[in-house]
């Protein structure tokens, strides 16, 4: 948590693992959702995944960096997307920028990832998928569902209608009329 005066500006809203790949700790920042991504370093002596927070990246992005990512989510999710591969690019703050793709992975599954570039640097996460059985005229076939992506787009969603910020909005406002009131008696 980041501080601004001794009051908290940043909210983790969570954290998302791609083990192979980094992990993304997405939280607010004022009024914007900041992407943090830290890459992936292996396995400690207990077999558990480990992340290098020290050589993070992040960005943040406004309501509109956030539709558009919601939407491109939204279309593959929906299978509204043209069946081929798709890759978009964001430009964000401070020279860094967000790439989304939707491509085969080294199995010849569609596999989306999200990879930040900043600093001549990028760290690229993989949205889980999962493996699941489905009865198809009594055959058992073996599908694959974008679950790591649905997660992302539905904390998106959250974000742009105002879910689970209301609370860190509520103290944004509550800090600026404090800090009005504050002025407003120092000047009597």
């Amino acid at each position: 948590m980041y501080y601004d005066n001794d009051k908290p500006t940043n909210v983790q809203i969570r954290t998302l693992y791609a083990p192979g790949y980094s992990s993304i700790m997405l939280s607010y920042f004022k009024t914007n959702l900041v992407f943090s991504f830290a890459p992936y370093v292996g396995k400690d002596n207990r077999g558990v995944d480990q992340y290098c927070i020290k050589s993070f990246l992040s960005t943040s992005i406004n309501p509109a960096g956030a539709a558009f990512f919601y939407m491109q989510a939204s279309r593959i999710l929906d299978c509204r997307h043209s069946g081929g591969q798709v890759e978009v690019v964001l430009p964000c703050n401070n020279g860094a920028s967000l790439t989304f793709e939707y491509k085969p992975d080294e199995n010849n599954q569609m596999s989306a990832y999200i990879t930040i570039n900043k600093n001549n640097d990028a760290i690229r996460f993989r949205f889980p998928t999962t493996e699941y059985q489905d009865n198809v005229d009594g055959q058992w076939v073996t599908n694959l569902m974008q679950t790591g992506l649905g997660t992302f787009a539905l904390i998106l969603g959250c974000y742009l209608a105002g879910k689970a910020a209301n609370s860190h909005i509520d103290g944004l406002y509550n800090e600026a009329l404090e800090m009005a009131q504050d002025q407003e008696e120092q000047e009597r």
